[in-house]
């Protein structure tokens, strides 16, 4: 049930804060229905917030994702949507662009990885800020404060990011076992580096080898999501270490750990803008970029799907600036991480660029009928308020996608149906039985693939001057 009042003012020029909890997933959230809650200060923000009841991810990865948020469009209406050179190109029009003309001033603290300011996120801000990899609020909140501080002027826009949900969930926080601290068996041996990602159906195998590429466009050794598949293989002709129940409920234990641990940085961070007054004119987004799946379709990743498990997220608005009418209210959704762009910038009074596909959240509505969603793998999905239909196999990058989704028998295993009502895990293909709804769901795939306008390039040419091609020249490839 909807409860808003439609066009509720707010002051002029708010603060305004967007936070992405990398990796953390909707229902590891108290306010989604995690009990016992690891997030209580995210909570207590839902409570007094507008929180979007089923909010999804563009994406299914950092890169591709934060791209759509820092945007307001699709991964591949920005760039080709290939994970071996994806980045936002000069080309494209930032969030803190924008905000720029407006009279904002504008920085990030962000966890480095995919969010470094090498795959072009930095463009915009005055301060990107990304030395920590793969580092987690921990690092990045103290950066936040220091500006604040020392550098800060109102109107101010700041992106605030940290890896602390995401795999292999030890990150640096203050706990390392703040649950389930009495467990003694040897599951925190499989958190170490990646070994999650050597996990298939419950059997952890440590001797799979891992292969990687380098990004040709930031110039940084990435793992190959394509991997999973290899490790099918694998798992088939070696043996493996199986993981009981108490070993996988402790994995779960220290993911919600790092749950924890980005709550009470954020908490710490809500709490010092409050101090200094700046959080009575402020509007905060907290988001995620992706979920996780923890087991539920045999992987301890995100990559390999875009189920719900890795793309349904966390999304609340919150801050001194939100208006009252606005206050403990719910969206029944779906939204999407494309609304994020044109809400902030309908709090700052801004102009949204035309053509954006998202909504302002604070404008009332229940949401989109339905979202497309793209993976760094060969899939691309329409996810409705009660199913989704995800196409496997067919080049993303492809200018021919069109032409193949609307050709191709709807039939396993190119076309997968799942029911969310009746199967929320997703673990079953209903397309025999329910052969209507996946029709119209990939009319609904169509309409959106014939009226986008594709990216025609990836992202960024390299630089023969950078690391990466110096390595090349020296290894005598140019």
């Amino acid at each position: 049930m909807i409860a808003i009042a439609l066009g509720a003012a707010l002051a002029a020029s708010p603060n305004l804060v967007l936070v992405s909890i990398d990796g953390l997933r909707a229902d590891r959230v108290g306010a989604y229905g995690a009990s016992p809650s690891p997030t209580p200060g995210l909570d207590r923000l839902a409570a007094d917030g507008l929180l979007c009841e089923v909010a999804l991810s563009q994406s299914n990865e950092s890169l591709f994702s934060h791209a759509s948020l820092l945007s307001g469009r699709h991964p591949s209406e920005i760039a080709l949507p290939d994970y071996r050179t994806f980045a936002v190109p000069a080309s494209a029009l930032l969030l803190p662009e924008i905000l720029e003309v407006y009279g904002y001033h504008r920085a990030a603290f962000v966890a480095g990885g995919h969010v470094k300011g090498g795959y072009g996120f930095a463009q915009g801000f005055e301060e990107y800020w990304d030395d920590a990899d793969f580092g987690a609020f921990f690092h990045t909140v103290p950066q936040a404060e220091r500006w604040l501080a020392e550098a800060a002027r109102a109107p101010f826009f700041l992106f605030l990011h940290g890896y602390d949900t995401h795999r292999p969930y030890l990150h640096s926080g203050m706990y390392f076992h703040a649950f389930d601290a009495d467990y003694t068996g040897t599951a925190d041996e499989v958190l170490e580096h990646s070994e999650t990602e050597r996990i298939l159906d419950g059997v952890y195998y440590p001797g799979f080898p891992f292969e990687y590429f380098w990004h040709a466009g930031a110039g940084e050794r990435i793992l190959d999501p394509g991997g999973y598949a290899r490790l099918r293989e694998w798992a088939a002709t070696h043996e493996g270490r199986p993981l009981d129940e108490r070993d996988r409920a402790h994995i779960l234990a220290h993911y919600d750990s790092g749950a924890f641990s980005a709550d009470l940085q954020l908490t710490r961070f809500v709490d010092r803008l409050r101090a200094s007054g700046a959080w009575a004119n402020t509007l905060m987004v907290i988001v995620a970029d992706h979920g996780e799946d923890l087991g539920e379709h045999g992987v301890y990743n995100h990559r390999s799907t875009l189920a719900d498990s890795a793309t349904r997220v966390p999304m609340v608005v919150a801050g001194g600036a939100l208006p009252a009418a606005l206050r403990g209210t719910r969206i029944p959704g779906p939204c999407a991480a494309v609304d994020v762009v044109p809400t902030l910038l309908a709090a700052a009074g801004a102009v949204a660029p035309p053509g954006l596909p998202g909504h302002d959240l604070l404008a009332g509505g229940p949401g989109h009928e339905v979202v497309i969603q793209e993976g760094v793998l060969p899939m691309i999905a329409v996810r409705s308020a009660t199913h989704r239909l995800t196409v496997q196999g067919l080049p993303l990058d492809s200018p021919m996608l069109p032409l193949l989704v609307r050709v191709a028998p709807i039939t396993a295993a190119t076309f997968t149906l799942t029911d969310l009502v009746a199967d929320p895990r997703e673990t079953t293909n209903v397309l025999d039985s329910q052969p209507e709804v996946a029709r119209e769901l990939r009319a609904r795939l169509l309409g959106w693939l014939d009226a986008r306008e594709p990216a025609g390039s990836s992202g960024r040419s390299l630089d023969p001057a950078s690391a990466f091609g110096r390595m090349l020249k020296e290894r005598g490839y140019w």
